[in-house]
């Protein structure tokens, strides 16, 4: 498994740890015991599904940045409006010493006058290092929004670091005018730190005939609904299939699909339209619906399956094109560690909205290790590609 660090991004106070190893349901149900009687006996036969290397399609990156920042206002107030700001802050996996931590920051405005925030960063009160980076977000009075995704060198030898997030920041006045902050700092808060674990040897068992057939009968990118669903997101960057348009997907599966468990004693694979209805899902249905949007534009998918979770991947090229799809990705989100794994095929990025907050975060059950990532506590990693549906 391997990954890319760049680093230095920022935020504020922590409010909660979710999902630190696979999925908050428990355990995927054993694979054979998802098939029924007559179909478990299509694991033995026939040889397993490969992929067609010709078919296989690669997000170009756009030469133009996603977005641009805007200018601060101009117009300066001599007398401070005051303001009051509730953050939060979101970690999906642990912190490892000698890796890198990710969190995520959301503020909400409690009070009356609109804040523009111009810059924030993190800073690592032992070294007293800052890491920071520009933006320009506007918040309106009763508005809640994600400012951005820290990423932090965590340091070895330690058990825990002590963070101070602080942010740039402008409020309005009554007048339409506004007074600049600067930089304002939060409370402290401390995080635990975890011993880097050591690589771990997977057993993978690619496409196996009957789960083969089982997940690629849930995945539909010609479905009503994920076609929709794939246009609204992916035409905020219109054009070729474009690695833009995979974030785009990303996160609106991410802000729009709520993690619910399945009913007790049962493990249900829901189709993408029925998720779609529902608005929620655990973690096979993210991963079904995420491969049907991404081949629904165009793009290539599989999804991974382990002793306790399920996630997507995306199909991001060789070797020679995984570092311009990591530097569009950080033109995205921000300096964060881009973590993927490569085959025969290229390099594959994995897609885990219920364990990672960006395409290319960890995906659940696995952790960062020196020069890369590996599953924890599984003894098989199922692999199964998603087939061009003409060729059904």
């Amino acid at each position: 498994m391997q990954s890319s660090y760049i680093f230095s991004m920022t935020f504020l106070l922590i409010m909660s740890s979710l999902l630190t190893a696979g999925c908050v349901s428990g355990p995927v149900q054993e694979i054979r015991e998802l098939l029924s009687p007559s179909s478990a006996t299509l694991i033995q036969a026939g040889p397993a599904y490969e992929p067609d290397t010709s078919r296989l399609t690669v997000p170009v990156t756009p030469s133009q940045a996603p977005y641009t920042l805007e200018n601060k206002p101009s117009d300066s107030a001599a007398i401070a409006p005051g303001f009051e700001l509730s953050s939060s802050y979101y970690y999906y996996t642990g912190f490892y010493e000698g890796t890198e931590g990710v969190t995520s920051i959301y503020i909400e405005n409690l009070g009356g006058n609109t804040v523009f925030v111009y810059g924030f960063g993190l800073l690592q009160t032992g070294s007293n290092e800052w890491h920071g980076q520009d933006t320009s977000i506007t918040i309106l009075p009763g508005e809640e929004k994600i400012i951005g995704h820290i990423s932090f060198d965590v340091p070895v030898d330690t058990d825990r670091i002590t963070l101070q997030a602080g942010i740039s920041m402008m409020a309005e006045t009554s007048s339409g005018r506004w007074y600049d902050y600067q930089r304002q700092y939060f409370d402290e808060f401390t995080v635990d730190v975890e011993q880097q674990p050591q690589m771990q040897e997977t057993l993978l068992d690619r496409n196996p005939p009957g789960v083969f057939e089982l997940v690629n009968d849930k995945v539909t990118p010609y479905d009503t609904e994920v076609r929709k669903m794939a246009a609204v997101s992916a035409k905020k960057y219109p054009g070729q299939y474009n690695i833009y348009q995979l974030c785009s997907l990303f996160d609106d599966t991410r802000d729009n699909i709520q993690y619910i468990s399945d009913p007790r004693g049962r493990d249900l694979w829901s189709e993408p339209s029925e998720t779609l209805r529902v608005g929620a899902g655990d973690c096979d249905d993210y991963a079904i619906l995420l491969a049907s949007l991404v081949e629904s534009i165009g793009g290539t998918s599989r999804i991974y399956m382990t002793d306790n979770h399920a996630f997507a991947a995306v199909y991001a090229g060789g070797a020679d094109n995984i570092e311009n799809i990591i530097e569009a990705i950080n033109h995205y989100y921000g300096p964060l560690p881009v973590y993927y794994t490569s085959d025969e095929y290229g390099c594959w990025l994995m897609m885990d909205p219920t364990s990672s907050v960006y395409v290319g975060g960890l995906p659940g059950g696995t952790a960062p290790v020196e020069g890369g990532w590996t599953f924890l506590n599984t003894s098989k990693v199922t692999v199964i590609d998603i087939a061009p549906k003409d060729e059904e």
